[in-house]
């Protein structure tokens, strides 16, 4: 496979000439290394791992003397591994000198969540985010579909077919996007690289950072969550499920947010409406995961009955979007809304100019104007604030449905 420009790689140099300290979160296996190999053909520097036993233990040991030889920036892979004191050492470093860009610090964890770090260097670092490839990034598009919807939506209303039918959607979905999985041609070697993943992560990251002596209710509740992709969590319902407190299934789900294996969706709300639900959603952040956790490939979403298939077209479009929000040039937050008893859109993006697009997803060929009941509802409550309203389908073209309203085939997302 060549190697897949990263878009997020422009950030993460201008971070560098921004920060003292740049901080690349992702999950493992989502291309964070190669990103730091990058940055070092065209910044210099350091690179070093923590999952070298060795450097492991030298930087436990001395972190003051570990950071302190080498060039700048210095690139630390794995660095949850590293402990506190390695962090302590670095703040110290960086207190002492206020030149930009002198660590690049990587981390399968979400490191302000991570329970064992006491020290989070903020006002110090930029954070960026590194999720497995976009459906953009591996199509070498330049302009993504976030940056269209708000800047340019009705050009997105345009003639044609596009050349991806329902069961290209399908594998897309049921393959995932980690790099790894991009160079398998076999179903069963795929599957086995997930069950090695989950394994790894489980066993081995979430029991190291949070001591977690037993971690099969992780692994439980990681295949419920699947099973509930794009649902609203009930956490009493859950505990009840699998027979765990609730508490317990809060901060197991804390964890799994942590190292990236499920994200969260926050219920979006201006006052529209005092019976707004205020619960998030939750999405698996990588729908190949998503269809190992429940023994289904393309051949099943594309069956007549397929439950997860609604489920995982909305959790597909959720990540790509989250993906593209990583390199947005505009800050942008993700929500879902639905009111009780009334109207429901499952993603709503909004910009800090308070401008709104609202995205609903179908996982049918066709489409018609009872699928933009919620955004009709959200485009009349925002007037002017509302930039536009897409539901994503299964079908091939794009279809206007009157004003600020269109239908677009999936690979919209990333196909011009």
């Amino acid at each position: 496979m060549d190697l897949v420009s990263r878009r997020i790689a422009d950030h993460a140099v201008e971070s560098l000439d921004s920060f003292r300290v740049v901080i690349i979160n992702g999950p493992r296996q989502s291309g964070k290394t190669t990103l730091l190999r990058q940055l070092e053909a065209c910044r210099g520097g350091t690179y070093l791992t923590l999952d070298d036993g060795a450097l492991r233990a030298a930087a436990q040991a001395d972190p003051g003397a570990f950071i302190a030889d080498g060039p700048k920036p210095m690139m630390i892979d794995e660095i949850q591994r590293g402990g506190d004191d390695l962090v302590l050492a670095i703040k110290a470093a960086v207190d002492r000198s206020a030149s930009r860009g002198q660590f690049v610090l990587a981390g399968s964890t979400r490191f302000l969540a991570t329970p064992s770090l006491s020290e989070s260097l903020a006002g110090r670092a930029s954070v960026l985010d590194v999720w497995p490839f976009a459906e953009q990034e591996l199509a070498g598009g330049s302009m993504s579909f976030l940056s269209k919807a708000f800047d340019e939506p009705e050009a997105l209303r345009t003639p044609g077919e596009s050349d991806f039918g329902r069961s290209d959607y399908f594998e897309l979905i049921a393959r995932g996007s980690y790099p790894e999985i991009l160079t398998m041609r076999s179903e069963r070697a795929r599957d086995q690289w997930y069950v090695t993943y989950v394994r790894s992560i489980i066993d081995t990251d979430i029991r190291e950072m949070a001591k977690i002596d037993e971690p099969s209710g992780l692994g439980r509740l990681l295949r419920l969550l699947a099973a509930s992709t794009a649902q609203e969590l009930n956490l009493v319902k859950v505990g009840s499920d699998l027979g765990i407190h609730r508490t317990t299934v809060q901060r197991y789900l804390g964890l799994l947010e942590t190292v990236f294996l499920v994200q969260s969706l926050p219920a979006w709300s201006r006052n529209l409406t005092a019976r707004a639900v205020r619960r998030p959603k939750l999405h698996l952040t990588d729908t190949g995961l998503a269809a190992h956790l429940l023994s289904v490939d393309a051949e099943g979403l594309a069956a007549r009955v397929a439950p997860a298939r609604g489920p995982l077209v909305e959790t597909f479009i959720v990540g790509e979007l989250s993906k593209q929000a990583t390199w947005s040039p505009f800050r942008v937050g993700l929500y879902h809304w639905r009111v009780s008893q009334g109207p429901e859109v499952d993603l709503v993006i909004e910009r800090t100019n308070g401008r709104v697009v609202g995205v609903e997803a179908k996982a049918t060929d066709a489409v018609g104007l009872d699928d933009f009941k919620g955004l009709v509802a959200l485009r009349d409550s925002l007037g002017d604030g509302f930039v536009h309203g897409f539901v994503f389908y299964t079908g091939r073209r794009s279809l206007s449905f009157g004003d600020r309203l269109t239908a677009l085939p999936l690979s919209a997302l990333w196909d011009r």
